[in-house]
């Protein structure tokens, strides 16, 4: 059927009117004896009546029926966005009609009411009595302090898993098993995920085809930041698992199967642990002034990064990093290595372990005492206002226990506002 209109219409800003064109030649079949090149109405129909466009039905001629103005068809049409065309539309097409309200219909709005004589007298103030507690006394429910809601947490990957390393006062039983060699033979560095090396542990040593060992390399002996504390123990980076492929009874032929970072000859061969970690809650509220639990506390030792980037050679290149005091890779001793930074979804290792009994899947809070040395090189702080910061705190973020040692943790950083560095205190929620 076809609806002899075009252009644009006064009122349909939004929609220009399609030329009318040529018959269309994409006709589908939509039921027995119903061909139409429109799509199908929507299934919701409420709010509308409904018209099944018969022999000789135009838009302008279904408007006029329904709503008494053949001018108002461009609405008929707005409201039936399956009507591709409103030249073309086809007998047992579906046509909506939402009912339509003229504008002269429409009732004017009140007038504004009649402003009162001024007063031509003294002005009084009513004051209202407080008859009732409530009414002079600030209440938590009357005055609310909204923060915003708390920016989607990290989850725990298997990559944190088994990538973050460790902090331990034990002695690896590792029986002296190492890298050895690659294949192809080289010196140096070994390429990551499925390259193949050799290894200094085989047959007599317990390795079987198809057995999962790690990778590990001592770095160096961490020390807690909080006084009397002391050495937690040496930190050991996690770079990759391998499984073995041909055993002999001396080595094995193992293939990288997943690489945290680049793996070096002499590198240590440990048997793999799988580790069962706990759901993580998925409702912890989290807000800068949060109270104290009054639990376990302790405070951020070191991060996984600094460690990491001082202690991969393929990294002790040229240039100034994080944590080496301003020195170049190559100048660098171990004792410039500090702390580092981290932020949401990164490393850290905590001076707290199975000592205090913390165990995996703990979540701690990160704060730092409230200071006010910023403030006071700006301008003068109030006697008052140092008085009232005195032994306050703010929350900076938020951790969860990934792996626990002795007398430390490798936790991961789920969220954080500010970024994370040693030091810092922790506090089990």
């Amino acid at each position: 059927m076809i609806l002899g209109l075009g252009g644009t219409v006064p009122g349909l800003a939004q929609q220009a009117i399609p030329d009318q064109g040529a018959p269309p030649t994409n006709l589908e079949q939509r039921g027995e004896g119903h061909w139409t090149a429109n799509a199908a109405p929507p299934d919701d129909v409420s709010g509308f009546q409904v018209h099944t466009v018969v022999v000789g039905n135009t838009l302008w001629a279904i408007a006029n029926t329904y709503m008494n103005d053949p001018f108002l068809w461009p609405q008929l049409w707005e409201s039936n966005a399956h009507i591709v065309n409103p030249h073309w539309i086809y007998p047992e097409d579906i046509i909506l009609i939402r009912p339509v309200t003229s504008i002269s219909a429409v009732e004017p709005p009140p007038p504004p009411p009649i402003p009162p004589e001024p007063q031509t007298g003294p002005a009084t103030v009513q004051i209202p009595t407080l008859t009732r507690p409530e009414d002079y006394i600030v209440t938590a429910d009357r005055f609310v302090f909204n923060t915003p809601e708390p920016r989607p947490v990290s989850t725990v990957k298997p990559v944190d898993l088994y990538c973050s390393g460790f902090v331990t006062t034990r002695a690896l039983d590792t029986g002296d098993s190492e890298v050895i060699g690659r294949v192809p033979p080289g010196e140096g560095l070994v390429s990551a995920e499925g390259n193949y090396v050799y290894v200094s542990r085989g047959a007599s040593s317990g390795v079987a085809a198809g057995d999962i060992l790690s990778i590990v390399r001592p770095t160096r002996n961490i020390e807690s930041p909080r006084d009397n504390v002391g050495r937690l123990g040496r930190h050991y980076l996690e770079l990759g698992q391998m499984q073995a492929v041909i055993v002999q009874p001396s080595f094995s032929l193992a293939r990288i199967v997943h690489s945290c970072g680049e793996i070096t000859i002499g590198d240590i061969v440990m048997e793999f642990e799988e580790i069962e970690f706990p759901e993580l809650p998925s409702n912890r509220p989290f807000s800068p002034f949060m109270p104290s639990s009054g639990r376990t506390t302790g405070a951020v030792a070191v991060t996984l990064d600094v460690l990491q980037t001082a202690y991969t050679p393929a990294l002790g290149g040229v240039g100034i990093i994080a944590g080496y005091r301003n020195k170049l890779r190559e100048e660098a001793s171990l004792d410039g290595v500090v702390g580092g930074l981290a932020a949401d979804g990164r490393i850290v290792y905590l001076d707290l372990g199975q000592r205090e009994g913390i165990q995996t899947g703990d979540m701690f809070l990160i704060y730092r005492p409230m200071a006010i040395d910023a403030e006071q090189r700006l301008l003068p702080v109030p006697r008052a206002a140092r008085e009232l910061l005195a032994g306050e705190r703010y929350v900076i973020g938020e951790l969860v226990v990934l792996k626990v040692e002795e007398l430390a943790a490798t936790a991961l950083v789920t969220f954080s506002s500010d970024g994370i560095s040693p030091g810092d205190l922790v506090e089990l929620r």
